[in-house]
C-alpha cells in the first residue's frame, strides 16, 4: 500500500525547492554582476590613467611653447571641461588633434596667441 502525502507537505516542499531555484539564479546573477563590476573598475582605472597622459601632452606642449598652462585639479572635470572649452590654447590644439588645424595652422595660432598675450 502506498503513503499518502498531505497536500500541506507537497505545497510547502514546492516552496522549498521554488526558493532554492530562485536563490540560484539570484547567486548566478549577482557573480556575474560582481565580474562586471571588477571589470568596469578596471576600465575606469585604464581611462583615468589615459586621461592623465593626455593631459600630460597639453602640458608638455605648453613647456615647449612657453605658454603658462593652469589646469584645474584632476578630480575637477567640470574645471576642466570649462577650461578647455574657453582657453584659446587648448581650443588650437583640440583642433589639430582633430585634424581640424594642419601642424603649421596650429604653430601659427599658438604664436599669434603669444603676441596678443602681455608680457609678463
Amino acid at each position: 500500500m502506498s503513503k499518502i502525502i498531505p497536500y500541506s507537505t507537497l505545497l510547502r516542499q514546492q516552496y522549498v525547492n521554488f526558493l532554492r531555484h530562485k536563490n540560484r539564479e539570484y547567486q548566478e546573477r549577482e557573480d556575474y554582476l560582481m565580474g562586471l563590476r571588477k571589470l568596469i573598475f578596471q576600465v575606469e582605472g585604464q581611462m583615468r590613467q589615459a586621461e592623465i597622459q593626455q593631459l600630460e601632452v597639453f602640458r608638455e606642449i605648453a613647456g615647449h611653447f612657453k605658454v603658462d598652462l593652469k589646469l584645474p585639479d584632476l578630480g575637477d572635470r567640470v574645471g576642466l571641461q570649462e577650461t578647455f572649452a574657453t582657453n584659446p590654447f587648448l581650443t588650437a590644439l583640440r583642433d589639430f588633434f582633430a585634424g581640424r588645424l594642419s601642424a603649421e595652422e596650429c604653430s601659427e595660432k599658438i604664436l599669434a596667441l603669444q603676441d596678443e598675450s602681455p608680457a609678463p
